[in-house]
């Protein structure tokens, strides 16, 4: 998926059913393997609205105008090279293979996980959970499913934290943070540490270096423990080829939350 697909997707998700904005995104999205041939005069023309109305929604979702953002919408399947993807993994396995094969991928890695776990990595980020009052996750795609899966289930135990589609807003609050704050980040390649995954050529990501936050990764690489702004992670093995970490982050934040319950039962006990 490319960075203008997943920005068009965040307005949706986010602005009013009646807005311009959203209007501007679903008529994009809807026409989005023209977009490259696409004039702004012609764009503008499809969601009725002025050539500078176009230009300002470009700049507002992360683009430096319309000629940035149809650069960004040519589509090409796999176009970065990611053989992790998830029609290059997942679903292509699952039409070589069949489903029992996708099976027994998932439940290989289950089992792996289980005869691995490091339950104080999990005990650790628990207590942080506890103890840190400004709490943020983040991920890209499916990564961020695992974010927002994790907000709702603190949720209901009481913790409150922050999560965003939006990979302008995650760099910005990244950027931001203080020492007070705690920021989990799933990835399972740990590229979302140090690469701009949605971007051509994927340039160095360099907004961890400036943040003060206390950093925790969620991944399956473990060269990870090497970088110098990741504090702590909690990290989980990979026996096949197929990409079963969204399948693995449920069962670590299942265990995550149940251990944050436990060390606030302590310390209301206390």
């Amino acid at each position: 998926m490319g960075q203008l697909i997943l920005r068009l997707l965040v307005v949706l998700n986010n602005e009013k059913l009646d807005s311009t904005n959203y209007h501007i995104a679903m008529t994009l999205l809807n026409h989005y393997h023209n977009i490259n041939t696409l004039s702004i005069t012609e764009v503008a023309k499809l969601c009725n609205v002025s050539k500078s109305t176009v230009s300002k929604f470009a700049r507002s979702i992360g683009f430096d105008d319309y000629f940035d953002l149809k650069d960004a919408a040519v589509f090409i399947e796999n176009r970065f090279q990611n053989d992790l993807n998830y029609v290059s993994n997942i679903l292509s396995s699952i039409e070589r293979l069949g489903t029992e094969s996708y099976f027994d991928a998932i439940i290989k890695d289950i089992e792996a996980y289980k005869n691995q776990i490091d339950l104080d990595a999990i005990d650790r980020l628990a207590s942080d959970l506890l103890n840190y009052e400004n709490v943020a996750a983040f991920g890209l795609l499916f990564s961020e499913s695992a974010a927002i899966d994790l907000q709702y289930k603190l949720a209901y135990n009481g913790k409150f934290i922050v999560t965003f589609q939006s990979d302008i807003k995650q760099e910005e609050y990244i950027e931001q943070a203080n020492e007070d704050t705690l920021i989990i980040i799933f990835s399972n390649s740990g590229n979302f540490l140090a690469k701009q995954q949605l971007r051509a050529g994927t340039p160095k990501k360099n907004v961890f270096k400036h943040t003060k936050a206390k950093i925790v990764a969620v991944t399956s690489n473990t060269e990870v423990k090497d970088y110098p702004f990741v504090a702590d992670g909690i990290y989980f093995p990979h026996q096949t080829e197929i990409q079963t970490h969204a399948v693995l982050y449920q069962i670590i934040m299942d265990m995550l939350v149940s251990r944050f319950r436990y060390y606030r039962k302590l310390e209301q006990v206390e």
